[in-house]
């Protein structure tokens, strides 16, 4: 079992507290950061064009240097070349926000912690706990996925998943809940 990190040991304390904690770690950061790289590559072109969209429409393609390029169309390309360093450093954010998340497994139910900007706590209560799905890659490293959000808007659909992601061993993790699942009348 792993300790909290020093900014949500006092979260993590007041949650469990009085309660016997089965199982807790944090996420490995490669390994909660693995979606994020396939977005990224997406990122690659979209800053690459903005970039270029941006230096001609400041006059890099003209001769006619003496003239000021209009100052909206520089604008307007910094906002798109943001937004594509946004993408292209999203995996590097969720390096960083790996090291701020902390998940627990207590007799009465899972808890994840995270706090990026302000404290998030996800708990999933074991009277209504509906199993999980494990997701593993090689012989240890997985993710157990408790939920999976879809949200549409028009013709995009986006689905998010919650539970434990980027675990060094998903197998300790997974016999903590069969656990707790066990205590509380579950069939595991």
């Amino acid at each position: 079992m792993d300790s909290p990190p020093e900014f949500l040991a006092e979260a993590v304390s007041r949650e469990t507290g009085g309660l016997r904690v089965l199982w807790s770690a944090t996420p490995d950061p490669s390994g909660y950061a693995r979606n994020r790289w396939k977005r990224a590559w997406m990122g690659i072109p979209f800053t690459a064009f903005a970039v270029f969209w941006t230096w001609g429409a400041s006059g890099g393609f003209s001769a006619n240097h003496g003239k000021e390029p209009p100052v909206f169309f520089i604008l307007w390309g910094c906002m798109f070349i943001v937004f594509g360093l946004g993408i292209l450093l999203s995996p590097v954010f969720a390096l960083w926000k790996a090291g701020r998340v902390f998940y627990v497994v207590t007799e009465k139910g899972a808890i994840i912690f995270e706090k990026v900007w302000s404290l998030k706590i996800q708990s999933f209560d074991a009277s209504g706990f509906g199993g999980f799905e494990r997701v593993s890659r090689g012989d240890r490293e997985g993710d157990i996925l408790f939920q999976r959000n879809i949200e549409r808007r028009g013709r995009n659909t986006s689905v998010s998943e919650v539970g434990f992601l980027g675990l060094r061993d998903y197998a300790e993790a997974e016999a903590a809940l069969r656990e707790m699942m066990k205590r509380n009348g579950k069939s595991a």
